[in-house]
């Protein structure tokens, strides 16, 4: 086989031309389109962590056969390679061609290669990996220093809403909904919208963020919408101007008042469930976040879609209504002595994070660690 690898270091409209077509026919996720990524890279890739582009293109005989949408971030001294999306991204990896198969054996020293070609690095950190892109083996979940670390879950959608519904959910929580719905009456009409301009679109994301923001704090967990350049990725979302890439913004109302919100993708048959946020203090009685992802799952159904994907994370909930688990992998491997300490120390806090007691000090640290990077600008 003939290999070519060329590397692109900057987001320019000869890399875009050649992303937008390729994304068209290769077997990927929405998190690897060249809308979702630039926009990434533009919003906190470089401004908030100096991210150095890598996207690696690779080519058979002249043929596309795969984008790898990697980047070098430098952390306390640590220059780590890793995707590109962040936080933000549910799902990493690449983008194959629909022929990938024949580049599947010798998939080792084709890495190799495109190794070679980097910019240098101290450790690798590839994260939130599906064991399959497709109906391929994702190339890097057989590399090694790869172990599964997350779990995600998707829901397989019926024909029908009533049926779906009936099977999915117990009779308990279809009554409580209903009984949450009558009280809601009470205070307005309840109405749910899908927007479908880009003024509502900013309008539900404005409130999203307002939500969520305010349910990280009141949780103790790490407030990322408090970080200007995350908090810009969302607002911006409403701004991509891509036929290929749907962002999906939705709200609950009872009268005027938006009580729920959810901000995600609809890809094919796909539904990907992102950030759901709801009203706290008076409002979070009602259940409203629940009553909002019936009405989302109600309308994925009503339009066809197959796949109710509520990705990373083991929430109960999520369980509740799935049918499929999905295995998520994660590769670490030191090339240097500082890549080397990185990768005791993630080994360690993943060691730290299974224990409970633990756990709950790990996050915390973690918290402080992100609050501490955010101040020094990495």
């Amino acid at each position: 086989m003939v290999l070519q690898v060329d590397i692109f270091k900057v987001f320019n409209p000869e890399l875009e031309k050649i992303w937008r077509k390729f994304e068209k026919e290769a077997v990927t996720s929405p998190f690897q389109f060249y809308s979702w990524l630039s926009h990434w890279q533009n919003t906190i890739g470089e401004p908030l962590h100096s991210v150095q582009p890598q996207v690696v293109l690779v080519k058979e005989k002249g043929d596309l056969m795969a984008i790898f949408p990697l980047g070098i971030r430098e952390s306390f001294g640590v220059s780590i390679l890793e995707w590109l999306g962040g936080e933000n991204s549910d799902y990493m990896g690449p983008l194959l061609s629909e022929e990938w198969a024949i580049m599947e054996e010798n998939i080792l020293p084709y890495w190799q290669h495109v190794l070679g070609k980097l910019d240098p690095f101290d450790v690798i950190h590839l994260k939130k990996q599906s064991e399959h892109i497709g109906t391929f083996l994702n190339p890097f979940v057989g590399l090694q220093s790869c172990s599964r670390n997350l779990l995600a879950y998707q829901a397989s959608l019926s024909d029908s809403w009533k049926e779906f519904y009936e099977k999915s959910v117990k009779t308990k929580s279809r009554a409580d909904s209903l009984r949450q719905r009558r009280r809601l009456t009470e205070l307005g009409k309840i109405h749910f919208l899908v927007a479908e301009d880009k003024g509502m679109k900013k309008k539900i994301l404005s409130k999203m963020i307002y939500q969520k923001s305010h349910r990280y704090r009141d949780t103790g967990v790490w407030d990322m919408l408090s970080v200007p350049e995350h908090k810009a990725f969302y607002e911006k979302l409403a701004d991509i101007q891509d036929d290929h890439f749907n962002i999906h913004c939705a709200a609950l109302f009872v009268g005027d008042i938006i009580v729920s919100t959810h901000v995600g993708i609809v890809d094919q048959d796909t539904f990907y469930y992102l950030m759901p946020s709801h009203e706290g203090g008076y409002w979070e009685k009602f259940s409203t976040g629940r009553l909002l992802l019936e009405h989302l799952m109600e309308w994925s159904i009503q339009n066809k879609l197959k796949v109710f994907d509520f990705t990373v994370g083991g929430e109960q909930y999520k369980k509740d209504w799935c049918d499929i688990e999905t295995k998520l992998f994660e590769t670490l491997g030191a090339f240097t002595t500082k890549g080397k300490i990185y990768t005791l120390a993630q080994r360690t806090i993943q060691s730290i994070k299974q224990r409970p007691w633990l756990g709950s000090q790990a996050r915390k640290i973690n918290v402080w660690l992100k609050n501490e990077s955010k101040l020094i600008g990495r």
